[in-house]
């Protein structure tokens, strides 16, 4: 009776620890994933990742696709200039050195780091040198958002394809101006901070990372104070969080923050002191801020986003559907502070359009936490399978195949060395072995290159010439001499401005506008207002013409020759 009684239940065992044993080989397949892609980090291979193909994309469409496209603003050309000014004559400038118009007035040149270091670009191997140094800056960016997002578990191709929407959401501001160094700054504050709060990093390699960061951005751009805001915005969390914070433990460690952050706080605002202007750079840049003029306001890149089918919008409406999906499905993976610095991002965004890119920078990491902890394909293995089952299995199989081994590919020998290959290629010239690599710089058909080479051919002085504004900083380096004016916005006064806009749509009276500034030519682009009104009037004649400009001089305004 006893063995009759046992084998029932031997048999009942038996199929329940087959049952067991199928669940936990269905959970030992995932762990062994995970154990895998984490093994693999720590196994490095130069082998490329699809980073770096990334990488080299997006450098070889702004130097090869579009060699051209990093020039297209003509500020860069001021920028230069006023690099080769600091280093020809060791100081740097406090008043405007670009202009006939303002040659006395105050100027803080608060780039003026980046503007030398281009320079020394532009010195040590030309314009195709400089936009080496600007195209490997973005890449490298964008390379190390996708390495993130890889590392929070987001897999392959999603990391791949929403970085790839950032990098084109961004492509608006690919120039070679500083704001590129504006980007890295706004990229290591929100990832650092974000390390610190939860625990990847300590206070003391925090400072490390972003006092010095802090130093070069202050000499660097203007926005500096960007990556103060975003140090505001964890203070803030952690003390809303040590008050209101339900969870003790949790409350705690908010408590425990509020020190550390209020010390870099006060540290990152006494090392912004360190530049050439000390207080003086704040008070320009605050003098700037609340007396924003009109014509700011007015200018393409200050205006809110228009959702009319325009692929920046429509990369903006991804990231923001995104975030959405993530919040909805895994909101408590994301961190207070990181949401709120999203959100101020995601105002500014749609607030105008130049900090469009930013958000891009700081909601690419959030779109990773919100998403890297989805199970994408959830448990694909069982006991009985049909054929469709079991094929499925294995492609899933072999995409984790293929996720692991991605994650081993992490050394970035590639990028390293098609860098150093752009870099030995602009030192020679933008040519290796008689093979054109290289040909970046201002593009003609958005240039004014044919009217510009009449204006120096026949030495006429660019102080006496008005010019459209975007064009003064190229004029400018093209000449090397000071032009009427350029597009530095925050540099002019209002009413200066105004009178450039009564000219530059020929507005009745914009005569007397050539007539207090004793200007006698013009070089405006081709479908400008004012060259078809010039066209009209027999004293301007029609001396040159490319396809982005068309010069007219005026002779009977020239001033006499003293």
């Amino acid at each position: 009776m006893s063995d009759s009684n046992h084998e029932p239940n031997a048999d009942l065992n038996q199929q329940s620890n087959t049952d067991d044993n199928s669940q936990s080989i269905s959970s030992a397949a995932s762990e062994s994933c995970d154990q895998q892609s984490a093994s693999s980090i720590a196994q490095k291979s130069p082998l490329p990742d699809a980073g770096d193909m990334l990488f080299i994309f997006l450098a070889s469409l702004t130097l090869f696709m579009l060699p051209n496209f990093l020039f297209g603003d003509g500020s860069t050309g001021w920028h230069i200039v006023t690099g080769m000014h600091i280093l020809d004559t060791g100081s740097i400038p406090h008043t405007d050195i670009l202009t006939s118009s303002h040659a006395d007035r105050p100027w803080v040149a608060y780039q003026w780091l980046t503007d030398v270091i281009m320079a020394l670009l532009v010195k040590a191997g030309g314009l195709n040198l400089l936009a080496v140094a600007c195209s490997v800056t973005i890449s490298s960016l964008f390379l190390m958002l996708y390495d993130r997002m890889r590392r929070d578990g987001v897999p392959v191709f999603p990391s791949l394809f929403f970085v790839v929407v950032g990098s084109l959401l961004s492509a608006m501001h690919f120039l070679a101006r500083p704001h590129l160094l504006n980007f890295w700054g706004v990229y290591l504050f929100s990832t650092k901070l974000e390390d610190f709060h939860r625990g990847r990093i300590d206070f003391k390699w925090l400072c490390i990372w972003l006092i010095p960061t802090m130093i070069l951005w202050s000499n660097m751009h203007p926005a500096f104070a960007l990556g103060i805001g975003i140090t505001g915005i964890y203070f803030l969390s952690a003390l809303l969080g040590s008050f209101f914070n339900q969870d003790r433990q949790a409350a705690n460690k908010c408590f425990q923050e509020l020190k550390p952050l209020l010390l870099l706080i006060i540290a990152l605002c006494a090392v912004t002191l360190i530049n050439p202007y000390g207080i003086e750079l704040h008070q320009y840049i605050y003098a700037y801020l609340k007396t924003k003029t009109a014509i700011v306001s007015q200018t393409d890149e200050f205006q809110s986003p228009a959702f009319h089918g325009d692929l920046h919008s429509i990369c903006l409406e991804i990231l923001f559907m995104a975030i959405l999906v993530g919040l909805f499905r895994s909101a408590k993976n994301i961190s207070l502070p990181r949401f709120l610095t999203v959100v101020a991002f995601a105002h500014m965004a749609l607030q105008a359009k130049r900090n469009m890119p930013l958000f891009a920078i700081v909601s690419l990491p959030a779109i990773g936490e919100l998403l890297g902890h989805i199970r994408y394909f959830g448990n694909l293995q069982s006991a009985n399978q049909n054929a469709l089952q079991k094929l499925i299995a294995r492609v899933h199989k072999s995409f984790n195949d293929f996720e692991a081994q991605e994650l081993q590919c992490k050394m970035h020998a590639v990028p390293i060395l098609f860098s150093l290959f752009l870099v030995a290629a602009a030192f020679m010239g933008g040519s290796i072995a008689g093979n054109e690599i290289l040909n970046s710089g201002f593009n003609p058909k958005d240039k004014p290159m044919k009217t510009l080479d009449y204006v120096m051919k026949n030495n006429l002085d660019p102080a006496n010439g008005f010019n459209y504004d975007n064009w003064g900083g190229y004029l400018r380096y093209k000449t090397g001499k000071r032009v009427f004016m350029d597009d530095r916005a925050d540099f002019f006064p209002e009413p200066f401005y105004l009178e450039y806009a009564s000219v530059s749509r020929a507005f009745p009276g914009y005569e007397k506008v050539f007539e207090k500034y004793h200007l006698y030519w013009a070089i405006m682009p081709s479908n400008s207002l004012l060259g078809a009104e010039l066209a009209k009037n027999p004293d301007w004649k029609l001396v040159a013409e490319d396809k982005a400009s068309k010069l007219f001089v005026n002779e009977k305004l020239k001033p006499a020759i003293k």
